[in-house]
């Protein structure tokens, strides 16, 4: 492990190379950072700069720029750069690689993989929103997505004849994943007139891909009769992922309207029923009912993350936020969103590891607005039939096949 991240600094090291404009921003960041987060010492402490930063040997200052990464401020910077921004070489080059080596199991490299595959595509819908996502760009990102999503799914098919129930988790969680952002590139690039056509099929096949990785471990799983262990998995599985859902509902309710943050609480209700259904099913020996129940709590969850996730970034980035979902009835209009009532309704998001509360589902799909704050000129028009708004209509994964 150790030689592996030896390397992987090693070559970020020979690959990074900023220009001066770079170099100049990245002064600029780390000035800035200095400032927010001042040494707590005596007035008289001699004063550290940075410029010897940019006259160290490439190996060496990688490696303090890793610490930097580190860091709380530089590393949240980092982790949300996207494609042109300044910090975006150093999270592909060294943030993802280090992580990437440090993932020794192969079912921890199957998650790496899976992460980076998605960033790429979260990425583009985010440059989407922004109305920057050139063509160039999507090549690339596109480039990268294939490789990192073909990387999980080779790993997956080769844990599946020792371990089935491990990789049918995996296709699982990453089909869900990619079918949910599928929808999200297409609704964005309606919404912005944006091309990502190419991209929204390159999803699409790599979902494919991964739903017949799924369908083999199951049948590997029934053959073998590993059922009781895979149900098992996906039970604890299951909770884990519901409750990771619940904190990121929390965490990014303000980039959410009150109706969709109901919604979102609504759905994480049903995973919580649709597992205590599947822990029921198994107390009885019912062993493929709960594997199938656990499996599609799953795949709600996760369907719910992506969502809820490339909202708060294009939030963020933008300061779009999902708005009121539109009125059937013609004549009323949209009264925009209230912050107050959005963070009330996901305080109510008090879903745990023993809830067994049952909500009924909610059976109507839905379509949100991701609107501009104040509505003022930086919108996104979007014609409708009752009014002329600023919009950028965003589809809430109401049906997760719960």
């Amino acid at each position: 492990m150790n030689e592996k991240f030896h390397n992987s600094i090693k070559k970020a090291g020979e690959e990074i190379s900023l220009t001066n404009a770079e170099r100049v921003q990245m002064r600029r960041t780390l000035h800035s950072y200095m400032e927010m987060k001042p040494l707590r010492t005596s007035a008289s402490a001699p004063v550290m700069t940075f410029g010897w930063l940019f006259t160290m040997r490439p190996v060496a200052a990688v490696l303090v720029l890793a610490v930097f990464v580190s860091s709380a401020g530089v590393s949240y910077a980092s982790e949300n750069a996207l494609p042109g921004d300044v910090l975006y070489p150093i999270k592909i080059r060294v943030n993802e690689p280090v992580k990437g080596a440090l993932a020794v199991s192969a079912s921890a490299k199957t998650a790496w993989a899976m992460d980076v595959a998605g960033e790429r595509v979260k990425e583009a819908a985010t440059l989407a929103a922004e109305g920057r996502l050139n063509t160039k760009t999507q090549d690339e990102l596109q480039v990268d997505f294939e490789r990192h999503a073909r990387q999980a799914t080779v790993a997956m098919e080769e844990n599946a004849s020792s371990s089935p129930e491990v990789s049918g988790e995996a296709a699982v969680r990453f089909e869900a994943q990619l079918t949910e952002y599928e929808n999200v590139l297409a609704q964005i690039g309606a919404a912005k007139d944006v091309d990502v056509v190419v991209l929204t099929s390159s999803v699409k096949s790599e979902r494919e891909r991964v739903a017949a990785v799924r369908a083999r471990a199951e049948s590997r799983i029934a053959s073998t009769g590993k059922d009781q262990a895979a149900a098992e998995r996906m039970g604890i599985a299951a909770r884990a992922h519901l409750d990771t859902s619940v904190r990121l509902a929390r965490a990014v309710s303000k980039s959410l309207s009150a109706s969709s943050a109901e919604l979102v609480a609504a759905q994480l209700e049903d995973a919580s029923s649709t597992i205590s259904a599947g822990e029921t099913f198994a107390e009885r020996e019912a062993i493929p009912d709960a594997r199938g129940a656990f499996r599609k709590a799953i795949s709600a969850t996760e369907k719910l993350g992506v969502f809820l996730q490339t909202s708060s970034d294009i939030h963020a980035r933008t300061g779009l936020v999902v708005g009121e979902p539109r009125k059937s009835k013609p004549g009323k209009k949209n009264e925009g969103r209230d912050d107050s009532q959005a963070v009330r309704a996901a305080a109510t998001m008090n879903v745990s590891a023993t809830s067994s509360t049952t909500t009924p589902p909610v059976e109507t799909d839905t379509n949100v607005d991701v609107r501009k704050r104040g509505g003022d000129e930086q919108g996104i028009q979007q014609e409708t039939e009752d009014r002329d708004e600023k919009t950028l209509p965003v589809s809430v994964p109401v049906h997760l096949g719960l």
